[in-house]
C-alpha cells in the first residue's frame, strides 16, 4: 500500500505538467475525501480555482432624512374693547323691626307621676320536706366456717441398716408418723349488697308567697295660666340700594394665532456608486489529467505486490 500511494504521488506530479495542454474533466473537493477513482493513463490533480468578481452599480446614501422645528410667531390685532372702571355695588340700609302684643299659656306646673310601692304577699302553708333523700347503703355479709380434722404427715416412712451379733447386717424399716389436727376453714365467703333505704320526710310550715311586689304609676295633671307679652311682627331687615357699574373703552393688542411650531422635513441625499463584490468564492477541485504511467510501474515491479495489473487496480 505504500508503494501504491507512492505511485499515485508521482501519477499526480506526472499530471501537472500535462495541465496545460489537455482540458480535464473537474470534480469538487471534499476535505478528508480521496479523489475519484481513474482509469489507466488517468491521474488526478488538486487545483484552486480563484474567485470570479463582477461590477454593481447602487444607490449609496449619502445624507440620512432629518427633520427640524421651526417656530411660527404669535399674531395680534388691534381691537377696541369695553371695561370695567368701577364695579357694580351696593349700599346697605337697615330696616326696623315692628312688634305686636299677644296672649299665650304658661305652664306653672308641669305634668308628673308618682309612684306608689305595694308590698309582696305571703301566707303561712304545711309542706312535706324531705329531711333524708333516698339512697343505697352497702351491708357486708360475714363469711361462714366450718371445722375439719385431717391426718398431718409429721414423719415420713424410712429404712436404715441394722448390725447383728455375727456381724451381719439386717434392713429395717420404719413407718410414717401421723398426727390428727383439727382447724377451721372457711365454707363460704363473706359478701357485700345493696339494700335501698327509703327517703324520709316530714312535714313543716312555711311562709309562701302569694302575690310579687309591685309599684303603681300615679299621674299628677299640670298647672297653666294665662299671660302676655310682646313679640316681633316684622324682624329687622337689610336693604341695598344698587349703584351701577362704570364703563369705558380702550384699544389694546389682542393675540389672534398663538406661537407655535412646525415640522420641516428634509429629504435624504443619494450617489451612485460602482464597486467590484464577489461573485464566486475561491474553490479547490480535482481536475482529472491523463499520463504515461509505464515507466513508474516498472520502476516498482521488483517490490512484492507493485505488478503492473495490481497498481493498476489500486489507481481505479
Amino acid at each position: 500500500m505504500k508503494s501504491a500511494a507512492m505511485l499515485f504521488s508521482v501519477v499526480c506530479l506526472c499530471g501537472v505538467a500535462l495541465a496545460a495542454d489537455v482540458t480535464p474533466d473537474e470534480v469538487p473537493f471534499v476535505e478528508g475525501q480521496m479523489p475519484p477513482a481513474g482509469r489507466p493513463n488517468e491521474g488526478w490533480v488538486l487545483v484552486r480555482r480563484p474567485a470570479t468578481y463582477k461590477c454593481v452599480t447602487e444607490q449609496v446614501e449619502v445624507s440620512p432624512a432629518a427633520s427640524y422645528m421651526e417656530i411660527v410667531p404669535a399674531k395680534f390685532e388691534s381691537k377696541q374693547e369695553q371695561v370695567m372702571v368701577c364695579p357694580e355695588t351696593k349700599v346697605a340700609r337697615c330696616v326696623p323691626a315692628t312688634f305686636k302684643c299677644e296672649k299665650f299659656q304658661q305652664v306653672t306646673r308641669e305634668e308628673s307621676f308618682k309612684y306608689e310601692i305595694i308590698p309582696a304577699k305571703f301566707e303561712e302553708v304545711e309542706q312535706e320536706v324531705v329531711v333524708t333523700p333516698a339512697h343505697e347503703e352497702l351491708r357486708l355479709v360475714p363469711a361462714q366456717y366450718k371445722t375439719t380434722t385431717e391426718q398431718v404427715e409429721v414423719s415420713a416412712a424410712r429404712t436404715y441398716w441394722k448390725k447383728q451379733k455375727d456381724d451381719s447386717y439386717c434392713l429395717c424399716e420404719v413407718p410414717a408418723k401421723f398426727v390428727t389436727v383439727t382447724k377451721r376453714v372457711v365454707e363460704k365467703e363473706a359478701t357485700s349488697e345493696k339494700v335501698t333505704v327509703p327517703a324520709c320526710t316530714k312535714r313543716v310550715k312555711v311562709c309562701k308567697k302569694v302575690a310579687d311586689a309591685e309599684v303603681k304609676k300615679i299621674p299628677i295633671s299640670g298647672e297653666t295660666c294665662t299671660m302676655e307679652r310682646t313679640v316681633v311682627d316684622q324682624p329687622a331687615t337689610v336693604a341695598y340700594d344698587t349703584i351701577p357699574a362704570k364703563y369705558e373703552t380702550i384699544c389694546k393688542q389682542v393675540q389672534v394665532e398663538p406661537e407655535s411650531k412646525r415640522k420641516v422635513e428634509m429629504p435624504a441625499k443619494f450617489e451612485t456608486i460602482s464597486r467590484q463584490v464577489l461573485d464566486k468564492p475561491a474553490t479547490m477541485v480535482w481536475r482529472k489529467i491523463k499520463c504515461d504511467c509505464g515507466d513508474i510501474v516498472k520502476k516498482y515491479k521488483e517490490v512484492p505486490g507493485t505488478d503492473e495489473a495490481s497498481l493498476l487496480k489500486t489507481l481505479r
